[in-house]
């Protein structure tokens, strides 16, 4: 009898506990650029040190106006040796979704050159249709060094998963997200 009443209530405890079709949209980046970076160190002197960097995250769902997101870097300069940080990133929908937007990267990182100094950073990310991106970055040591530089490159992920931009000139076919 305790089994025939559990078979009839089957399917409206189906209906009560069932849920629907969960969506788990998140964003990602994968950068790679190259530019140049001004070096205050503690002796006074300011060389200028060419670097490519990298850096790679994910965040929310990109149907927010403003998506929030973790990330890490690699930053090499040429020569010398490497900065590595992690950071959040906080970044307009139009710069996720590939065209015009900012993001702005703010974290720590460690320097394994020098003095191997070790900081916080921030970085503001000018997002251009097709996944280009203009970065401003900036660095302090708890030494007192500063680092000033910019980088041009590209994001991969916002110039083919997510791009929405140019869709006219080149449809994205399978975009992660669309409106």
């Amino acid at each position: 009898m305790h089994r025939d009443a559990l078979v009839r209530l089957a399917p409206a405890l189906t209906l009560l506990l069932g849920s629907s079709v969960a969506q788990a949209e998140v964003t990602s980046w994968l950068f790679v650029g190259g530019g140049a970076s001004r070096v205050e160190l503690t002796s006074g002197s300011s060389p200028l040190r060419f670097h490519l960097p990298a850096n790679l995250g994910v965040g929310l769902q990109p149907s927010l106006p403003v998506i929030v997101g973790i990330g890490v870097k690699i930053h090499p300069y040429f020569g010398e040796g490497l900065d590595y940080g992690a950071y959040l990133r906080a970044a307009t929908q139009g710069y996720v979704l590939g065209g015009f937007g900012v993001a702005l990267d703010a974290g720590g990182y460690l320097r394994s050159f020098d003095s191997e100094a070790s900081g916080l950073m921030g970085i503001l990310n000018l997002g251009i249709p097709w996944g280009g991106v203009i970065s401003l970055n900036y660095g302090r040591s708890r030494e007192g060094e500063q680092t000033l530089g910019a980088t041009v490159g590209i994001d991969f992920l916002r110039l083919t998963v997510y791009r929405l931009s140019g869709e006219q000139q080149w449809p994205n076919v399978r975009p992660a997200w669309r409106p």
